[in-house]
């Protein structure tokens, strides 16, 4: 497997043998090397889920690179903090709205390949790539795993974050099999 970025923890292609999607944690450094590889993989479509201040706050490179199309596309309500984990399915159903239509028509409708990421690459990207796929025909356990598999790349930011911040509750911010489980039976779009 391809580690697209050394500095992101959470980047992968959603798609087995496939780089038309690919999600990831925020590229915050992209040495000159990654993005020749991203070019010459046909993935310069940047679609970034953040909030403007998000973005302000912590700017991607690619954003000022004109060989990139970069895209600001944040995802309704994808920055709050779910008061518990009973929340966040219900967090993830409130992102789906006219917005995320509008992202997905967009990352769908791209000519090249699309990378996609929010801040850690799990909630948001986490809801865009549970869609993507869901369109994709993948199943749901397919969609489950790659859900899953943002916590297991994470973990150790997670609890590092939720010690930084006694306020934060670990199990919100860990993605869980039964929140996808949840989202995937709530949304048809």
């Amino acid at each position: 497997m391809h580690r697209f970025f050394a500095a992101t923890k959470n980047t992968r292609a959603i798609l087995p043998g496939c780089l038309r999607y690919v999600r990831s944690d925020v590229p915050l450094r992209v040495t000159e090397e990654e993005k020749q590889w991203l070019i010459s993989n046909n993935i310069t479509t940047a679609v970034d889920l953040r909030t403007g201040k998000e973005r302000a706050a912590k700017p991607c490179p690619l954003e000022q690179d004109e060989r990139f199309h970069y895209l600001h596309l944040p995802v309704t309500g994808g920055d709050v903090l779910p008061e518990s984990p009973a929340w966040v399915a219900q967090s993830y159903i409130n992102m789906v709205d006219d917005q995320m239509k509008r992202i997905l028509q967009i990352i769908s409708e791209a000519q090249t390949n699309v990378l996609f990421f929010c801040t850690a690459g799990k909630d948001r990207t986490g809801v865009v790539a549970a869609l993507l796929l869901r369109r994709a025909g993948c199943s749901e356990e397919y969609i489950l795993q790659d859900y899953l598999l943002s916590g297991q790349n994470l973990a150790d930011d997670l609890e590092a974050y939720a010690r930084a911040n006694p306020g934060v509750d670990l199990a919100v911010i860990t993605p869980r099999r039964e929140t996808m489980e949840q989202f995937l039976r709530s949304v048809t779009l």
